[in-house]
């Protein structure tokens, strides 16, 4: 018999080798809701077998919160008075072969941050084709939770409406799709995973399911539609899936959120069966209040009997949900989708629906998916109008239908102008201004009920004789943006002030320069100035700067007591002239003006600044760039390039543009070539006179030769047992130059010092250079063009050379006076630029040293100067070789027999 201890342990063997080699986990996923604060709701769901052998049926399961904590969870689903009380039994499927199992968990976490959710358990269900051994392979699910460090840290993972079991048929294209949606209003991505076992690693032996020869494995992106096209084999095969959220930041860009890993199990068998096909559907938009009603539709090649159903977002906001009938019927099958909207649906993120179809094949029941996008849309600010206010305009509107003040609320308007009033029609669910309007953004309100915004163009003030028009569209707090507005009428600023028309340069001198500057009057218009409340007498002030920015001062002032009539104010041009008291310089400076009005003595206004158009150039190789700028309130759109060539006495049209840039080409070199330049312009009040002219400066410029040459390339050759060093290079000249006058030639000694210069070569015919009784071959040479106008080409690559060090020592030599072998000298020396020589006897002691690399030792002793003992000498040498990295050391050590006779 056993004892107690034995049969325990023997009891405790068979309870782990059961649980070890229980089958059940199917499929499965993990959810999160949050809640409030820091406090999440999370769902552990799990498919598992009903029926077989060895199973183990979960009453509870441990969750692991991410943030170094767990717990023990019961099963909630299903009735809860069973052998699992107070844990509930789950809830079987249709077909009675799986269960339904959750746990459902609240948890309150530390603080802001990433947190991995995840569960696992011992095993999954026997037989799964692409996982080998599955029955021994651990099942695991996990969810990543980012809760931000900014906002309100709300944020709750995707709703997966469709669960993740399906069947399939061999050779038939398989799909399934979650029917994801988020009532945050994240974006939504799908990506391709493999299925996890312990600690969240990739099964051992996990593949993706085999497709056949072309066929395909894949998940769309954008819609969560993964699609098997087709399956090759019988059996059971896990897949998974990544189902990430987006959020985007404040500054426009979009960052992880949160997933959820969604492994998922298909039974693929052997039928007849073919696909059914849901027809095409269409993304959509309606304006918030709006109802769309849309009819879907389904069919089937077998004949046989569809279920048509859809899920997604619009059937989990806020009331009024979405509606749409399950309905079942023999091929084909329609339902209708319906949904009454409000302002509460209003979001950035479009709602997506999921449609799916399945047919009532036997065996296995085939299906498939449709998805379309619904953009509930803000509707526009309401009744937008334009006030002209001197250099301004003051607009108002009315808050839109729609205008929440709580959630997703207007946080603010954003006002778009644009100039000379171009048509721009929005097509349907475009939302926003887009810069393809021709409308720019100038600025935006700070709230709700903020309708008032005057454009003052920054402070500068707008134009007078610009048309203008507006938009506004409502911005809310999750950057969802409204239609926009009604365009206003086409408007410009009422002409009470005067306006430049003409800043013409009319003589070009450094001191004695002069500019023609004309206006024209402000209007006696109902819209425009009212001489009975500003009474004279009347004053136009021309005032004036140097460059484009500066401090105004007055050069010219008129003043007559009327406006009209007898000794009216009719002066509408001034020719600014130098002198030698004040002098005008118009060819180097451009020069700015404004025309200042006044009423008997108090300010009225001014129309905008205006410049001359100034004018640069710049040499070149045979041409000549010219290029301009000016500040002007009327618009230039062509410039007339004048030219006087060296031969010319007078400037002729050469050529005209619409750029403020011009190249003249084909020119002699060093030849001396004038320009000046005339703009054409107009403001967009068709009431001003039109064109406007105005010449810039002359300037005058030599073309020149400022490109160098191609760089040669270098070739070496060299020897170094002879010695001997031959560069070789290509002429430029028969390349890419024409007038490469000579060659520079550069060397360093060693690989890391500069090059200099060393020699020229001004015969360009000459592409070879020899050097002739070296000591030393080593260093680093590049080789440079220059042309005639001094520009020299990038250093060829540089090539760098080595020598070749050789140095030996004799064994023996022999002192006897008969001139033969009488001197301790090396056999060879080469490239070597010294050495430490030290000989010594057998005592040790020293009896001769030396640094030359010649040694010519006769054998006297340094310290009696006498000649040496016969006997065996020891010495050791240190060689300093000249090598292209630098002095490079290296020792030798030998024994020297030294004969007297």
């Amino acid at each position: 018999m056993l004892s107690n201890r034995n049969y325990l342990f023997a009891l405790f063997c068979v309870l782990m080798f059961t649980q070890a080699n229980a089958t059940h986990n199917r499929a499965g996923e993990i959810t999160y809701k949050w809640l409030y604060g820091l406090t999440y709701q999370i769902k552990v769901t799990t498919y598992t077998n009903i029926q077989g052998s060895n199973l183990a049926d979960r009453c509870e399961d441990t969750v692991y919160f991410g943030d170094g904590t767990r717990a023990v969870v019961l099963r909630s689903n299903g009735l809860c008075t069973g052998s699992c009380s107070p844990a509930c039994e789950g809830q079987p499927l249709p077909g009675g072969s799986i269960k339904l199992n959750e746990y459902v968990v609240v948890h309150t976490y530390p603080g802001p941050g990433n947190y991995k959710i995840s569960m696992e358990d011992p095993n999954r269900n026997a037989g799964v084709i692409n996982i080998p051994n599955s029955v021994q392979q651990v099942f695991y699910i996990e969810s990543y939770l980012v809760i931000p460090f900014f906002g309100s840290g709300v944020n709750t993972s995707p709703t997966l409406t469709f669960p993740p079991i399906d069947d399939a048929c061999v050779f038939q294209c398989f799909e399934h799709n979650p029917g994801a949606y988020d009532v945050d209003g994240d974006s939504i991505s799908y990506e391709l995973t493999t299925s996890r076992g312990h600690l969240g690693v990739t099964c051992p032996g996990y593949s993706y399911p085999a497709t056949g020869g072309g066929g395909t494995y894949n998940v769309n992106p954008v819609t969560g539609t993964l699609t098997w096209c087709s399956p090759q084999l019988q059996g059971e095969y896990n897949l998974a899936m990544l189902i990430k959220e987006w959020r985007k930041n404040d500054d426009g860009e979009y960052f992880l959120i949160g997933y959820i890993l969604r492994d998922l199990q298909v039974d693929v068998g052997m039928c007849s069966n073919t696909q059914p096909d849901i027809k095409p559907l269409t993304d959509t938009c309606i304006l918030a209040g709006g109802v769309i009603t849309k009819t879907i539709s389904a069919t089937d090649s077998n004949f046989e009997v569809l279920t048509l159903e859809a899920d997604g977002a619009p059937f989990g906001v806020a009331s009024p949900v979405a509606t749409f009938p399950t309905v079942s019927s023999i091929t084909p099958v329609s339902g209708v989708f319906n949904w009454q909207t409000s302002c509460a649906h209003i979001r950035k993120a479009p709602y997506q629906v999921t449609v799916k179809v399945k047919d009532n094949g036997s065996p296995i029941k085939l299906v498939d998916f449709e998805t379309f996008n619904i953009r509930v849309v803000p509707p526009p600010p309401l009744s937008l109008t334009a006030v002209p206010l001197g250099t301004s305009f003051k607009l108002t509107w009315r808050k839109p239908a729609c205008h929440p003040t709580t959630g997703n609320k207007i946080e603010r308007y954003c006002v778009y102008r644009k100039e000379n009033c171009s048509a721009w029609s929005p097509s349907n669910c475009e939302v926003g201004v887009p810069p393809s309007s021709g409308y720019v953004r100038i600025g935006c309100t700070t709230n709700l009920n903020d309708t008032t915004f005057t454009d003052s163009n920054n402070g500068n003030g707008l134009i007078h004789g610009t048309k203008y028009n507006y938009v506004v569209v409502a911005v809310y707090t999750d950057g969802s943006e409204s239609y926009a507005s009604n365009q206003t009428d086409c408007m410009s600023l009422k002409r009470d002030v005067p306006m430049l028309i003409n800043v013409d340069v009319t003589a070009t001198n450094s001191t004695t320069g002069s500019v023609f500057v004309r206006w024209i009057k402000p209007s006696l218009k109902t819209d425009a100035l009212d001489t009975s409340a500003v009474p004279g007498p009347y004053e136009f002030r021309l005032v004036h700067h140097n460059g484009f920015t500066g401090t105004f001062s007055t050069v010219y002032s008129v003043t007559k007591p009327y406006f009209l009539g007898f000794n009216q104010l009719s002066d509408t041009s001034f020719t600014h002239t130098g002198t030698g008291a004040s002098p005008l310089n118009t060819e180097t400076v451009a020069h700015t003006y404004k025309i200042e009005f006044y009423a008997n003595g108090q300010f009225i206004g001014n129309g905008q600044k205006a410049s001359s158009v100034f004018l640069s150039i710049a040499p070149s190789d045979n041409k000549l760039t010219l290029s301009w700028q000016h500040q002007t309130p009327w618009t230039n759109y062509k410039y007339y390039i004048y030219r006087k060539a060296p031969s010319e006495v007078s400037f002729t049209l050469r050529d005209s543009t619409l750029l403020k840039i011009y190249t003249d080409d084909s020119l002699v070199n060093g030849a001396l070539y004038c320009y000046k330049v005339q703009s054409r312009g107009e403001y967009s009040d068709t009431n001003i006179i039109r064109p406007l002219l105005n010449f810039s400066q002359e300037i005058c410029g030599k073309p020149k030769d400022s490109t160098p040459p191609c760089a040669p390339k270098l070739e070496i050759v060299s020897d170094c047992k002879v010695p001997s060093l031959i560069l070789q290079w290509n002429n430029p000249n028969h390349v890419c130059s024409d007038d490469a006058v000579k060659y520079n030639i550069y060397f360093a000694e060693t690989e890391t010092e500069d090059l200099f210069l060393q020699d020229s070569i001004k015969i360009m015919s000459d592409t070879l250079l020899a050097f002739d009784n070296l000591t030393s071959i080593a260093g680093c040479y590049a080789i440079t063009a220059v042309d005639s106008f001094g520009n020299e080409s990038a250093r060829s690559a540089k090539i760098c050379v080595d020598n070749c060090p050789e140095y030996e020592l004799p064994n023996v030599i022999t002192i006897n006076g008969d001139g033969i072998n009488d001197f301790f000298k090396p056999i060879k020396n080469r490239f070597v630029k010294d050495i430490d020589l030290k000989v010594y006897n057998r005592w040790g002691n020293l009896v001769f040293e030396t640094t030359d690399p010649a040694i010519m030792w006769d054998g006297k002793t340094l310290q009696m100067k006498q000649p040496a003992t016969e006997g065996t000498y020891f010495y050791v040498c240190t060689v300093n070789e000249i090598r292209v990295t630098g002095i490079v050391p290296r020792d030798l050590k030998g024994f020297l027999q030294i004969f007297t006779k």
